[in-house]
């Protein structure tokens, strides 16, 4: 879906209202998981967490202003996650972080090719993909190889505007979160258990209006992350 460039709110939810979403499930996710294991309901409810954010990665990658950036911040806050788990648990963990800065990696190297269409770069996106895979098959990465990919298949099925331009107007809005959906899908018969309920969170994606929010809440979202994890840690410390 293209983002509105008009200043006048259209119907639907718009992306810091779906983020805002992703954030307040994916703290309902982890209080479960550190806190309530037993509450299986608030695993289900966590499961929308991931694929909203996920599938505003794909977004970010075409609307950020400096790619570099926003590869450096993912990466760079990630690995200081890491480092924190390592310190507090002796595990070498890639977070969600981790794996979004897979993603982007993915990517960028997809949009590369898209622009040039040539062997060098084809080559570039298969070493991109080998090299995802490997790191979430030699270290523990927070949904896989496949979660990585979600974002990409978002952005390999983002076809030009001459090619979207031939298909009837609403598929070639939505054929991003056609391919994200398939992948989406692939990963819950994958991981199973309370996974498939991932899937709800497309009914939020449909409702997505294409807009940004007026207010910039990207810090917001950058340091929700490790600061209500940090939050939830030392709830679990002084409760055990």
């Amino acid at each position: 879906m293209e983002r509105s460039k008009t200043g006048q709110s259209a119907p639907g939810l718009n992306q810091n209202q779906l983020k805002l979403i992703a954030a307040a499930t994916m703290a309902v996710d982890h209080i479960g998981a550190e806190l309530l294991p037993g509450v299986i309901a608030l695993r289900i409810i966590g499961r929308l967490a991931f694929p909203l954010f996920a599938y505003f990665i794909y977004e970010g990658c075409r609307y950020t202003h400096d790619r570099r950036a926003y590869l450096t911040r993912m990466l760079g806050l990630g690995l200081v996650c890491v480092a924190a788990y390592y310190v507090y648990d002796g595990e070498l963990y890639g977070n969600v972080l981790i794996t979004f800065s897979l993603s982007i990696c993915m990517v960028y190297a997809v949009q590369a090719w898209k622009r040039q269409r040539d062997g060098l770069h084809l080559a570039v996106v298969a070493g991109s993909l080998l090299g995802a895979y490997l790191v979430c098959a030699l270290f523990t990465v927070d949904y896989g190889f496949l979660g990585a990919l979600l974002p990409v298949l978002a952005e390999v099925c983002d076809l030009p505007p001459e090619s979207r331009a031939r298909l009837p107007r609403l598929l070639g809005e939505r054929l991003p979160l056609v391919g994200f959906g398939v992948g989406l899908l692939l990963l819950s018969l994958q991981t199973g258990w309370v996974q498939p309920y991932s899937l709800l969170s497309l009914l939020l994606l449909l409702a997505y209006n294409g807009q940004r929010g007026s207010r910039r809440l990207k810090n917001f979202f950058y340091w929700f992350y490790p600061l209500h994890l940090l939050v939830i840690g030392g709830v679990s410390m002084l409760l055990s």
